[in-house]
């Protein structure tokens, strides 16, 4: 298999972004703005959250990003002759996915044979395109005629692009949900069938998580030995599509500003602890082409793997991340 270890999964998220439309001001007759409208949001930038199902095995009824465990057809050949758009958008693709060196473990690894034709880079990036259209029928792909306009390789060299959503019907979506929910393969069927490919240079590498192992007295409910070293990306929409969960790894779907998910987190929980602290990093950024070309630059300079540590105490849980130990006592991040 090209994504199942020993100890752990390889999977992908999407911190998928939109920019928040911000609608001119009404006048009224003497000049000034009427006493009707609405507050201007401190974010101009709104995040896809999904709720997981209560009968989930991994993290069950927590607000997560969109993604999921990557698959054998994320890594296949196929996907060569896909992108094979134009010779330059060949070439820019290599260029791109590997910009910035080496990367961590998920990335650089050795992988068996018939998994290695594809970069690990370009098929974790397909991983979190794929489980993202399963998970809320957001399809981020561009059509082949799309790349004999624009040189999308240059592009991404000069500056951040935005992603593109291909606008199906909800019959359509819910068709090929169900194809690709019960074979990941479909989804380069479905690549072939409306002659597109998937939008991966508007994904930027974010960070990389692996899920900690369990110390101290824990919670039996929380021993499920489900563990998986995630990729995360950050995507930027110039509006937001419409979120369609599939009610069976999804029942809800919102699109919220960062500062709402962190007050409505401090009042009932309900954000696994990696989005918790993803959605504080975002705290930094109020508008959204500032994050946009913050994620584009960092991704220069690849992630390095997050592997905290969950210590069960008495009194509550205390999760402990690396560059928190000083000397000979222990830092806790403020967040938890």
């Amino acid at each position: 298999m090209a994504a199942i270890l020993k100890h752990w999964r390889e999977a992908a998220t999407l911190i998928l972004v939109s920019k928040i439309k911000q609608n001119a001001p009404r006048i009224c007759g003497n000049g000034g703005k009427t006493n009707h409208d609405p507050p201007k949001p401190l974010y101009n930038y709104k995040i896809l959250m999904l709720k997981r199902s209560m009968k989930s095995k991994f993290m069950p009824s927590l607000y997560v990003f969109p993604g999921g465990t990557a698959e054998n057809a994320d890594f296949s050949s196929e996907w060569l002759d896909i992108f094979r758009v134009t010779k330059d958008c060949n070439e820019s693709l290599q260029a791109f996915v590997k910009r910035g060196g080496v990367g961590p473990p998920m990335f650089s690894r050795q992988r068996d044979p018939e998994f290695q034709s594809v970069p690990s880079e370009l098929a974790f990036r397909i991983c979190a395109i794929r489980e993202t259209f399963e998970e809320s029928g957001v399809l981020l792909v561009r059509h082949k005629d799309y790349f004999k306009r624009h040189n999308v390789g240059v592009t991404v060299k000069e500056q951040p692009v935005t992603a593109h959503v291909y606008q199906l019907s909800e019959s359509e979506i819910a068709t090929w949900r169900n194809k690709v929910d019960k074979d990941p393969g479909e989804f380069i069927t479905l690549c072939k069938t409306f002659d597109v490919v998937p939008d991966i240079w508007s994904l930027s590498e974010w960070s990389n998580w692996l899920t900690p192992v369990i110390m101290g007295d824990s919670p039996p409910d929380t021993r499920s030995g489900r563990r998986y070293d995630t990729a995360f990306y950050l995507c930027m929409l110039d509006e937001a599509p419409p979120a369609l969960h599939d009610e069976k790894e999804t029942v809800h779907s919102q699109w919220s500003t960062p500062d709402t998910l962190i007050r409505e987190y401090f009042k009932s929980g309900g954000l696994a602890p990696p989005q918790v602290y993803e959605v504080c990093r975002l705290l930094n950024f109020k508008d959204a082409e500032d994050l946009n070309n913050f994620a584009w630059k960092r991704a220069e300079q690849r992630v390095v793997r997050y592997f905290p540590v969950i210590y069960f105490c008495q009194d509550g849980v205390s999760i402990v991340y690396p560059g928190n130990f000083k000397k000979s006592y222990t830092v806790l991040d403020p967040l938890f």
